[in-house]
C-alpha cells in the first residue's frame, strides 16, 4: 500500500499486504458494448458502421532499447487499473465486374483510458514493485484503410494501404510522473504508413507464382542526444520519448508453386513450393540499442533474417 496523493515509490510505501491462495486482490468490471450495422445503398454498394467498448485486464510493457528486447506482462491489481477503450468505425464497400473486384475504404477513431507505460529511467526486469515504475494515462488512435482485391482470373491478389496514428498522454502534477511535458506523444506502435501487396499469377493449371511486398514506417524510438560531466561522472541526455524513428521496414518475398497432376482418382494430391523470403536482403531493424565503448556511446540495431532465406516445401493431402 502507498500513501495517497503522492507518487508511488519506495519512500511512499507504507504497508506490504499478503494474500492467500485464491483470495481476491481487487475486482474490476464493466459493460462491454458491441454494435454493428450495415446498409445496402445498392446491390453492390454498402456502408457499415460500428461501435465497441472493451476492457483489458492484462498489460504489456515493452523495452526495445536493449540488446535483447523484452516484454513485461502485468495483471491489473489494486495499484494498476484495467485499460478501457472506445472505438467507432465507418466503412464503404463496393463490388465491381460481377464481384471480380472488391474495393473498401474504412476509417476509425479510438479513445482509451489507463494505458500503461513506464517512467523515465525505470527498471522493469525482475522488479517486484513494478507499480512504482509505471504510469497510466490517456490514449487515442485513428486511421483510414484502403483495400482493392481481385478475386479471380490468372492474376489475382490485393493491394492495401493504411494511414494510422496512435498516441499516449502521461500527465501529472508531479514531475517524476510526467512524460514529454504531459503532452500526447507517439506510442511504440505508431506506424503512420503501411502498404502491402499480394499478387498471384497462374501460368497453367499446375504452375503458378506469387509475390508479397510490404512496407511500414519505422517504429518510434528514443535516442540519446547529448552527454555531460558532473562530479567526475558522465551522464547521457535523451530526447523526448519516441521523438525519432528507426529506419522504415520493407520486404519482398517471391514464390513458385508446382502442383501434381489433377487426376481425380489418386491416393494423394501434392505440390511443391519454392520460395525466397526477403529477396532483396533488406536489413530491417527490429530494435535499436546503445552501448558505451571506450568512452564513446554507439548505436546498434538488431535485425532478424537480414539475408534472403530460400525454402523448398513439399505438401500433400489425401
Amino acid at each position: 500500500m502507498y500513501e495517497e496523493g503522492v507518487p508511488k515509490n519506495e519512500e511512499t510505501l507504507v504497508e506490504t499486504v499478503s494474500y492467500d491462495n485464491n483470495e481476491f486482490v481487487e475486482t474490476y468490471g464493466g459493460p462491454e458494448i458491441r454494435f454493428s450495422a450495415r446498409y445496402f445503398l445498392g446491390e453492390d454498394f454498402s456502408v457499415k458502421a460500428s461501435y465497441n467498448s472493451t476492457y483489458q485486464y492484462i498489460h504489456r510493457l515493452s523495452n526495445t532499447t536493449t540488446i535483447s528486447p523484452i516484454d513485461t506482462w502485468k495483471l491489473s491489481d489494486n495499484n494498476i487499473k484495467p485499460q478501457r477503450g472506445r472505438q467507432v468505425g465507418l466503412g464503404f464497400y463496393k463490388n465491381l465486374d460481377a464481384n471480380i473486384y472488391e474495393i473498401s475504404l474504412e476509417g476509425y477513431y479510438k479513445e482509451a483510458d489507463n494505458l500503461l507505460d513506464f517512467k523515465v529511467g525505470s527498471e522493469l526486469l525482475l522488479n517486484e514493485t513494478i507499480e512504482t515504475e509505471t504510469l497510466q494515462g490517456d490514449g487515442k488512435a485513428y486511421g483510414i484503410e484502403f483495400l482493392i482485391r481481385k478475386n479471380s482470373g490468372r492474376l489475382n491478389g490485393w493491394l492495401g494501404y493504411t494511414y494510422a496514428r496512435s498516441f499516449l498522454k502521461l500527465d501529472s502534477q508531479y514531475a517524476e510522473e510526467r512524460v514529454n511535458n504531459g503532452e500526447f506523444f507517439p506510442t511504440n506502435y505508431d506506424k503512420p504508413h503501411d502498404f502491402s501487396a499480394v499478387l498471384n499469377y497462374k501460368f497453367t493449371k499446375r504452375f503458378s507464382a506469387s509475390a508479397n511486398l510490404s512496407y511500414q514506417t519505422g517504429r518510434p524510438v528514443t535516442y540519446p542526444v547529448a552527454r555531460y560531466n558532473f562530479n567526475n561522472s558522465e551522464y547521457v541526455v535523451y530526447s523526448n520519448r519516441n521523438e525519432f524513428r528507426i529506419p522504415d521496414y520493407y520486404r519482398l518475398d517471391l514464390g513458385f508453386n508446382i502442383e501434381g497432376n489433377h487426376k481425380l482418382k489418386k491416393l494423394a494430391h501434392s505440390f511443391w513450393n519454392i520460395s525466397v523470403y526477403n529477396v532483396l536482403g533488406r536489413n530491417n531493424p527490429y530494435s535499436v540499442f546503445f552501448v558505451t565503448e571506450n568512452g564513446d556511446l554507439k548505436a546498434y540495431q538488431s535485425s532478424i533474417f537480414s539475408i534472403p532465406v530460400p525454402t523448398i516445401t513439399y505438401n500433400f493431402k489425401f
